[in-house]
């Protein structure tokens, strides 16, 4: 029996990456570094010098240092409000381990405490 050829509309699917994969990457690469360029710019040339090129808007410079103190403060806040959120959300989880469902029956068997084990 001959193994059946795929049509040139079927999609193969390989574990390649594919070719739209390297083009989104290298543009959102080249838009990396061409916001970075345009920041410091924005950040270190002085105002008047960027409006004898013709650039007439820019935030104001405090904004150079707020945006990336901002970014740096969330990113250290982020793990911090997860983990309450978590904590919110699943505090009842453990309120009741004195039984154990067993998987194959409607049966349940109470767990001894602990005190008792040890005495």
């Amino acid at each position: 029996m001959s193994e059946r050829v795929p049509l040139p509309s079927e999609e193969i699917h390989t574990p390649n990456p594919h070719p739209a994969r390297g083009i989104y990457g290298f543009v959102l690469y080249i838009v990396g570094w061409l916001g970075l360029v345009s920041y410091l710019v924005w950040a270190i040339v002085p105002t008047p010098i960027l409006e004898s090129f013709g650039i007439t808007y820019v935030p104001a410079k405090a904004w150079a240092i707020a945006v990336p103190l901002f970014v740096f403060l969330l990113t250290i806040i982020y793990p911090f409000t997860l983990l309450a959120f978590n904590i919110v959300r699943f505090r009842g989880i453990f309120e009741d381990v004195g039984y154990i469902e067993k998987d194959f029956g409607d049966h349940t068997l109470p767990i001894d405490p602990i005190e008792k084990k040890i005495n």
